[in-house]
């Protein structure tokens, strides 16, 4: 192979991940308002590939980081720690209290909280 063609496809590779960075929120909008809307458009879909397209969809978040996002962590650090604190604490203890609140059974409360 020529190192021609190694660089051309290299170049595709970045050019087709340049774009579902830019535009990862919007295809999985697109996919979720398609699943909601038109339910018959997931059937194909095995439940063994859940794992595999959940990895592509935070690979593909993922790409849409830059470096500068990860100093943010270093410089504002109260965030970082109120997030934490809203996804382990108050989020959990909120779905908890409205599943007594509505008076939802033990596995529904448990879906709450996931």
């Amino acid at each position: 192979m020529s190192t021609n063609a190694g660089t051309n496809t290299s170049g595709i590779v970045q050019k087709v991940s340049a774009f579902i960075g830019r535009n990862m929120a919007w295809i999985v909008l697109l996919i979720a308002a398609s699943a909601l809307f038109v339910p018959g458009t997931g059937f194909w879909i095995q439940t063994s590939w859940i794992n595999y397209l959940l990895m592509i969809i935070m690979f593909g978040m993922g790409l849409t980081t830059k470096p500068s996002d990860f100093s943010l962590v270093f410089k504002r650090p109260g965030d970082v720690i109120t997030g934490c604190a809203a996804q382990f604490i108050i989020m959990p203890l909120l779905a908890f209290l409205l599943g007594k609140a509505f008076g939802l059974n033990d596995e529904s409360t448990a879906g709450a909280f996931l």
